[in-house]
């Protein structure tokens, strides 16, 4: 039988709990504040209703709500959040502290929505804060807005890479596609498209690998960030050839957007050619079909 007594909490209950533990050190009133000053932080799905909601039901049980109602997984995530927090903010009262950690520092405390100075003040540092951002850019933990940085931190990062143009980054940049994040993902793509040639070399030589992996997929979605090139397209139709390839729909797709811009006649037959194969997924031949249509009346 249900305790009536115990109140029943869902999923974003529990998130609101954690993010304030996490990032106001289990104070609804900053979060409150925070909140209603729109700050960077903010996540979209919390209501400011219900946050006073749960403000309101702490204060009625008269016990703090994460430690009655967080299973032991999520307070574990929250504390590891608190630590670094800690040791990010430990780097000001160090008596000399290294002064690429203090910038790094700066940019992941940062409460700027678009934090130009401290994304400067790295770019101008140059090649020694690559590793730096690098190791920034490959930390899981700075993906998750649990985490200080609120998740942006990466994104912050690959544009400092970008600007600094040191060809260490491009594998790094690459590995770090695909963490569910429109945004950091758009970021990054920007990012290997500014080394022009050589990472775009890097990603054909991956959309082309044998076996196939997810490394396809993403090479091919990295390559949607270069200029309309010949080049992209032949490597994409190459691929697209493969009987293999039109088994995975979601690659193929992105084949077939970079085939757009084949111009050759004789590769816009081989195209064709796929076209007319049996069995063709359907959402396939359709964005084929509508290509080619394209094709036709620019001639």
């Amino acid at each position: 039988m249900v305790n009536s007594e115990i109140p029943l909490m869902d999923a974003i209950d529990m998130e609101i709990l954690m993010h304030r533990d996490a990032h106001f050190g289990g104070n609804f009133e900053m979060m409150l504040e925070y909140y209603t000053q729109e700050g960077v932080g903010v996540m979209p799905d919390f209501e400011l209703e219900e946050i006073k909601k749960l403000q309101n039901l702490e204060n009625q049980m008269g016990k703090n709500l994460a430690e009655t109602f967080l299973p032991e997984a999520a307070q574990e995530i929250v504390n590891q959040s608190k630590k670094l927090y800690q040791e990010l903010r430990a780097i000001y009262s160090e008596e000399n502290p290294d002064p690429i950690a203090l910038l790094l520092s700066d940019l992941i405390l940062s409460e700027e929505e678009n934090p130009e100075k401290e994304i400067e003040a790295l770019i101008h540092k140059g090649k020694e804060v690559v590793p730096p951002l690098i190791h920034l850019l490959s930390s899981h933990s700075f993906y998750d807005p649990l985490y200080p940085g609120y998740g942006r931190a990466p994104i912050f990062a690959a544009k400092c890479l970008g600007a600094i143009q040191d060809k260490r980054a491009i594998p790094p940049l690459f590995e770090a596609l695909g963490q569910d994040n429109f945004f950091t993902d758009e970021e990054i793509i920007k990012a290997l498209a500014s080394f022009g040639k050589e990472a775009k070399t890097f990603l054909i030589k991956l959309l082309k690998q044998d076996p196939y992996s997810k490394d396809n997929e993403y090479a091919a979605i990295a390559l949607t960030g270069f200029a309309e090139e010949e080049e992209i397209a032949t490597a994409c139709l190459e691929v697209l050839e493969k009987e293999a390839t039109l088994q995975k729909p979601l690659f193929a797709s992105y084949l077939v957007f970079a085939c757009a811009n084949l111009t050759q006649a004789s590769e816009q037959e081989r195209f064709i050619a796929i076209s007319k194969k049996e069995n063709l997924a359907p959402q396939i031949l359709n964005e084929m079909t509508l290509v080619i249509r394209n094709w036709k009346k620019t001639v």
